[in-house]
């Protein structure tokens, strides 16, 4: 197969009046302000002079993964390090092939960033495909909610979730290094990272090695074969700044080995080994005027080369895929302006080819798409509202060649033209309470496998139907949330609904291709409503006595099929814990639950509910300039039996059983 994939610069003139006519309609938003607040939250206090932030996204920033708080989470992939956040399922088909959902949507709904720019993967397109980013090298988790989701995606109704590297080292530290190791027993072996940062005349500069070994996943019932991880990468950063300018490169290298298991009705006797690279290059200049610090332009260009092969046998390819990404992004930063503050706005373009080989049915295909977007924020209209409006246009454009191994009838240009916008309008109705009101437009063009799969997937244990002549997805959707913070107590709720004029999702179809005896999935688009909602309580400490939970459920529906149930939607769950802290030390309680999962759409299995119980202690302290942390976890410590509902295996295995882990982390 061959892997150096060209690019083609055509474009039709539709795509290009859709874009100068998104500049237009986006251009009023450019305009921002930022007004001195204080706002008393109970037990805390805001204080913020010329903001560049609503408060309501200041009070999300304690919802960030990141130092201890990341730490005490870290697990085998980012979808498990962040499960137990409002919202978030994770979709998998073994322990290295999970991905993240969010309100029960998943694939290219939910959008992945490394350092602000796109993660470069395949893990949207099918279930088999892990994320191409090592969690123990983040810094930072964050997930994106509201309309400043449309700053890096049209899909408002699902979200972004921020992966923080900080690969390229504008920070200006003179030395920063760290260490971390972790090891665990549920999925035998360890992981580790190895990073440092260092300032050379006016030069940052950043090295990082990091490596996972582990081996099959332990369950209750036994161990799950072919489910062994083996990750490397390497990364590799600089920056330099002089007068306003800051000038910053960064290259990472990813490599990656995993199973999928196998020996079952419609998988693979001996299952599927699956080996990965993905090398990014990103370039990226910062304009920072003298009088405002916090006006910023930036340029980031980003070349994603990636390579994806799966092995039936030692020597037979069943599937391979090439892709070549290249991104241009342009963004302009503004304190403030006029009666609007905090704006960011800018624009991209985005160049993408995809070779597909071995047994897969889908043709090269080239696609392009261009966007512009803009995010400002308004107060001072009503006492205590602040209101942020957002959007997003511009166009997709996929070109797929001819090729032999796909239906010449099915080989078709198509181009989207694709707009969402959002509006929030947070209220503080007393001190220390937000009601917060989130409308939006979402949209999302299929994906290139939606479009011209014909073909079986063995690795996936499916047989894939796309449709050529599917349209853009949209939808309309609303979320309501109260925030309360108290002197005591933290707490929210929200409630949200989306309806969807044409919700693309590959479904069961109940027929087989007896040739691969493989189940048919066809990808449609049907209107659905789906709905749900979350809670959370915390009582907060920084000593003594700290106690958290929450909870999140959705439910969809299709409204053609006499209301009948979307597929793949996780169930109802709780998650809680009970913690003491010491000066240096922190131990704790936790439990997790989900029900039964008996909504469901034709020819999907249901799984019943679980509960799993846990405990941790951990050790802080520091000593000769450097800071060192121990966390020991153990999940599921009474082995249940879990059965993820979003999993591809829940029929033949269970979740991962009785695991007991270790992180080590020293900085200086």
């Amino acid at each position: 197969m061959n892997t150096n994939i060209t690019t083609s610069t055509i474009m039709n003139n539709t795509l290009i009046r859709a874009v100068m006519g998104s500049l237009l309609c986006g251009g009023f938003l450019h305009f921002s302000f930022a007004q001195e607040f204080v706002q008393d939250l109970g037990n805390s206090t805001i204080v913020a002079e010329q903001s560049t932030e609503t408060i309501l996204d200041g009070l999300r920033k304690d919802e960030d993964l990141q130092a201890e708080k990341l730490d005490r989470k870290i697990s085998t992939t980012i979808a498990e390090t962040i499960k137990n956040e409002p919202d978030i399922a994770i979709r998998s088909m073994g322990p290295a092939a999970a991905r993240p959902v969010i309100k029960g949507l998943s694939g290219s709904h939910v959008t992945l960033t490394e350092d602000g720019s796109f993660c470069g993967d395949m893990s949207a397109t099918s279930p088999d495909h892990a994320v191409a980013s090592e969690v123990l090298t983040a810094h930072k988790l964050n997930i994106v909610r509201g309309p400043r989701i449309l700053s890096e995606s049209f899909a408002t109704a699902g979200g972004v979730i921020h992966v923080n590297h900080q690969d390229i080292p504008f920070d200006d530290s003179l030395f920063h290094g760290y260490v971390t190791g972790y090891a665990e027993s549920g999925q035998p072996g360890f992981a580790t990272v190895v990073g440092a940062n260092a300032n050379v005349h006016g030069l940052s500069l950043k090295g990082e090695l990091s490596a996972r070994n582990m081996g099959d996943m332990k369950t209750p019932d036994g161990d799950l074969k072919n489910t062994d991880i083996e990750n490397k990468s390497i990364a590799i950063g600089a920056a330099y700044s002089f007068n306003r300018f800051k000038l910053g490169a960064s290259f990472r290298n990813f490599d990656s080995k995993y199973g999928i298991p196998g020996g079952f009705i419609g998988g693979h006797p001996n299952g599927v080994d699956i080996d990965l690279f993905k090398r990014d290059l990103t370039l990226r200049g910062l304009y920072i005027p003298a009088q405002k610090s916090s006006d910023t332009l930036s340029v980031s260009f980003r070349f994603n080369q990636y390579h994806h092969t799966e092995y039936e046998t030692k020597d037979y390819v069943g599937a391979e895929f090439a892709v070549n990404q290249e991104n241009v992004r342009i963004e302009k930063f503004i304190a403030n302006s006029g009666p609007f503050f905090g704006i960011h706005f800018g624009g991209e373009f985005d160049m993408r080819s995809i070779e597909m080989g071995g047994y897969v049915f889908t043709p090269p295909t080239n696609s392009y798409s261009a966007s512009l977007f803009s995010v400002s924020s308004i107060n001072g209209w009503w006492s205590g509202m602040e209101i942020t409006l957002s959007a997003r246009l511009g166009g997709a454009f996929f070109r797929p060649q001819e090729s032999v191994v796909a239906d010449k009838g099915t080989v078709e240009n198509r181009y989207f033209a694709l707009w969402a916008i959002g509006a929030e309008f947070s209220q503080r109705v007393a001190p220390g309470k937000f009601l917060t009101l989130d409308v939006f437009r979402t949209t999302r063009a299929p994906t290139i496998e939606e479009l011209y799969n014909q073909g079986p997937h063995l690795a996936a244990y499916t047989y894939e139907r796309g449709n050529h002549k599917l349209d853009a997805e949209s939808g309309y959707g609303a979320e309501l949330e109260f925030r309360n913070y108290g002197e005591i107590i933290n707490w929210r709720a929200a409630v949200h609904s989306t309806w969807f004029l044409n919700h693309l999702a590959p479904r069961a179809t109940g027929d087989t291709n007896w040739s691969q005896i493989l189940p048919i999935y066809q990808v449609s688009g049907d209107d659905a409503l789906l709905m749900g909602g979350s809670a959370s309580v915390e009582l907060p400490a920084d000593q003594g006595f700290y106690a958290q939970a929450g909870a999140s459920y959705v439910c969809g529906f299709y409204q053609n099929e006499n209301w009948s149930d979307m597929p793949q939607i996780p169930p109802f769950k709780f998650h809680g814990e009970v913690a003491y802290l010491w000066t240096h030390v922190r131990a704790g309680i936790h439990t997790e639950f989900a029900l039964a999962q008996n909504r469901v759409d034709h020819y999907e299995e249901r799984t019943p509910d679980y509960v799993t119980f846990g405990a941790s202690l951990e050790f802080h302290w520091s000593l000769a300039l450097a800071h060192y942390s121990i966390i020991l976890r153990g999940e599921n410590l009474f082995d249940a039996d879990v059965r993820n509902h979003l999993s591809r295996l829940k029929s033949v295995m269970p979740e991962k059983g009785r695991n007991i882990s270790i992180l080590a982390k020293a900085e200086f």
